[in-house]
């Protein structure tokens, strides 16, 4: 009866370990299957367009005011 519930634990523990270590494959996997598709053409984010005009806007008027008080 003993020997039967230790064999019985034995398999119930292989088992275990089995199921773990294909869940750690399976975790460990998962990342380097998904793909990322990338867009051909990068474009640049627009706030930084915005912001490069605006610099060029203020400096137009301080060249302006310049010209106008001299």
């Amino acid at each position: 009866m003993a020997s039967a519930i230790i064999t019985s634990a034995k398999h119930g523990a292989y088992v275990a370990i089995g199921l773990y270590l294909v869940m750690v494959l399976v975790v460990s996997l998962s990342p380097q299957s998904q793909h990322t598709f990338e867009a051909p053409i990068q474009v640049g984010h627009p706030g930084i367009q915005f912001e490069h005009r605006a610099q060029q806007g203020m400096a137009d008027q301080a060249d302006l005011a310049g010209v106008g008080g001299a």
